[in-house]
């Protein structure tokens, strides 16, 4: 039989209309057959970066005094703050569906002795205490590169982290020296954290001073693994500190003069210590 010399020509410009239906219902057995199966992980770079490679910062306040380190955080009105959200994390993994599913908001402060953190965890649903490993349950990671020389494995490098269940591990191995209280709040979780400044940094610190820092957020909904995970700045918190961010020592010019009549008082009771030693040798008399 004899074909229309307009068969081939009527052909040709169908195919397209046909390749696209065709397309569509295959597509539509595709997602009909996979309704079942989970939605694959996402790892995004989507932090609000202002100059092309510039980390971000957390100032870190000098306090005048020290807070109770319980969960309450009524002692920190005023102190500079940052946002770790799906929307300003350098990196994330898993699902988050909103604010209300994972969020936080981070603020430091120092003195002497300690490098402080306040931290509001928002989260709602708030499970601890159900895996052996401490990353795989709801809390909060805090990386350090004390001495900022980007060196991941030396004495000044840590990855604190604390579970809402209230263990503490230091690259996953039971924590010492720092303080923590954790108070758990209706939708979700506070946590404040005193870390020694003699395991980030030789010495008294002093305005100006700069460390890397970087801070890591788990979910865990549904018990088992954790469902998604924040970071601040870098991919992950307990190495590759040339990507982190910066934590600085910042104070005020009141704060500072308070600071240094603290000194004062401290060194004038250590002479009188000193002379009343002395006294009792007969070498000199104390001062009027």
């Amino acid at each position: 039989m004899n074909k229309p010399a307009w068969f081939p020509k009527a052909l040709l410009q169908s195919l397209p209309l046909a390749a696209a239906v065709l397309a569509a219902v295959l597509g539509a057995r595709l997602l009909e057959a996979n309704a079942d199966e989970p939605a694959p992980l996402v790892f995004v770079h989507a932090a609000p970066i202002t100059q092309e490679g510039a980390a971000r910062n957390l100032n870190s306040m000098r306090l005048v005094q020290a807070p109770i380190i319980d969960g309450h955080l009524a002692e920190w009105p005023g102190i500079p703050s940052i946002e770790l959200n799906r929307n300003t994390a350098y990196s994330f993994q898993g699902r988050i569906s909103s604010l209300e599913d994972l969020s936080a908001v981070i603020r430091s402060g120092w003195d002497d002795s300690y490098v402080y953190f306040a931290i509001e965890v928002t989260d709602d649903v708030v499970i601890g205490n159900d895996s052996t490993d401490v990353w795989r349950d709801d809390g909060v990671e805090l990386g350090f590169d004390g001495l900022h020389d980007q060196y991941a494995w030396g004495w000044d490098d840590h990855q604190y982290t604390i579970v809402v269940d209230g263990r503490v591990t230091d690259r996953g191995t039971p924590a010492t020296g720092l303080q923590v209280g954790i108070q758990q709040v209706p939708g979700g979780y506070n946590i404040e954290v005193a870390v020694p400044v003699t395991a980030l940094s030789p010495g008294v610190p002093v305005s100006g001073t700069v460390m890397g820092f970087t801070v890591g957020l788990h979910d865990d909904d549904d018990g088992g693994n954790w469902d998604a995970y924040l970071i601040w700045e870098g991919t992950n918190t307990s190495s590759s500190p040339e990507l982190f961010g910066t934590l600085t020592f910042t104070e005020r010019p009141e704060d500072h003069i308070i600071a240094l009549e603290a000194r004062l008082i401290k060194l004038e009771r250590r002479l009188q210590e000193l002379l009343a030693i002395l006294k009792q040798y007969e070498l000199v008399a104390p001062l009027e």
